[in-house]
């Protein structure tokens, strides 16, 4: 669809009144700023400068309850209005709940987050990666092992020709093994998606199940997220509660929400469904423990490595814990989560623990800009926000 009819498809729907789109919340917002939080959702989605379709806005907290609403249109083709239930894939905010199994692993005995992967990992993995002997869990985890990305231009070129693929965790394992390290272990930051590639190996050695199946088993059932799933790989089915995503080609939009779920794997990719609402209980679930059994266990998954500025992308980056992103806000205000990016989506789930806030967003274009959604939500929220 070209863009003056996707432009023309938004406006209609907007036209509609997408205040109805919002969903009534067991306690919510005052009527005032409930509406305040739909008109930034749809100004995010309405503004010239973006190209996503439509968007969602999920935000939770003692004092105002919670709020959830969407904008915008879940299917170009169709028109048809974007819903605040909608499943999305939600790219690398799996890599937090990779992290969260291998740190029940570890508290289980099965291994150390200090050993080597030449400890917990077969020859025929770590004969790839010379320094596999220095690398730790605990460097995989964080980002520190110096081990280069699997996806290059090279890489999203052919996922691109074809979305449909199967692939197989060695052969992204093969492309890295083929670059040159970023630094020797733990003495840099780099965030690389192989690093949860072989963690989820890590996985399936030490359980003797698919890393797939241990998140289902230790995550998705305890916590009753029952809008998540991990497709098998060849799986394309979506249900029909799933918002369509899109890649802006050359001003033409390009549905790409059937993407294989193998592409990425455990790294995120398109191996995660979920919603906003299931986003918001899994992290609020990890950062109040209930996911371990030593209250350490979470001490350390929140033990922050800095970030270089400008290394991870991402506005106000801080720190980068085990699976757990840490943002310091203008204000000195601390947000604690991670953020996702695969072929046609865009999403965030935070949570700031001085004001008790959790916020999750979804925008149905890769390559949109988390902010545009973020800033006027926060500022909205938290008075002390103060955006530069």
């Amino acid at each position: 669809m070209r863009a003056s009819t996707f432009s023309y498809s938004i406006m209609s729907v907007l036209m509609l009144g997408l205040t109805a789109c919002s969903a009534p919340p067991e306690k919510g917002p005052d009527r005032q700023l409930a509406a305040k939080l739909q008109t930034a959702l749809q100004g995010a989605v309405a503004s010239p400068g973006n190209r996503f379709p439509g968007a969602l806005l999920y935000v939770s907290g003692p004092e105002i309850g919670l709020w959830a609403g969407a904008a915008g249109v879940s299917d170009v083709e169709s028109a048809d209005a974007m819903r605040p239930d909608e499943e999305f894939r939600a790219g690398s905010i799996l890599k937090p709940f990779v992290a969260v199994v291998v740190l029940q692993l570890a508290e289980e005995g099965r291994f150390s987050l200090d050993d080597p992967m030449t400890g917990v990992l077969p020859e025929s993995v770590t004969s790839g990666f010379p320094d596999s002997d220095r690398i730790t869990l605990r460097m995989l985890l964080n980002h520190t092992s110096g081990i280069p990305e699997w996806l290059t231009e090279t890489m999203m070129g052919q996922i691109a020709s074809d979305p449909t693929r199967v692939w197989d965790v060695h052969e992204y394992l093969d492309v890295a093994a083929a670059q040159e390290p970023y630094f020797p272990p733990g003495e840099g930051w780099m965030y690389s998606n192989t690093d949860y590639s072989l963690l989820s190996l890590v996985i399936e050695q030490a359980t003797g199940n698919s890393w797939r199946q241990e998140v289902r088993e230790r995550i998705l059932r305890p916590l009753n997220l029952e809008s998540t799933r991990l497709p098998e790989p060849g799986d394309l089915t979506i249900s029909d509660n799933h918002a369509h995503g899109y890649i802006d080609m050359e001003g033409e939009l390009i549905d790409f929400t059937s993407i294989d779920s193998s592409m990425a794997g455990a790294a995120g990719g398109h191996a995660l469904i979920t919603t906003t609402a299931d986003l918001a209980r899994f992290l609020n679930a990890v950062l109040a423990g209930e996911l371990f059994q030593n209250t350490s266990t979470l001490d350390q998954m929140l033990e922050f490595v800095e970030v270089p500025e400008g290394a991870s992308g991402a506005r106000y980056p801080a720190g980068y814990g085990l699976g757990i992103m840490r943002f310091l806000l203008p204000g000195n205000i601390e947000m604690l989560g991670h953020a996702g990016s695969t072929g046609g989506f865009e999403s965030f789930v935070y949570h700031l623990p001085a004001h008790q806030l959790t916020v999750v967003g979804m925008m149905s274009s890769m390559g949109g800009d988390e902010s545009e959604l973020l800033t006027p939500t926060l500022e909205l929220l938290v008075p002390e926000f103060q955006p530069q």
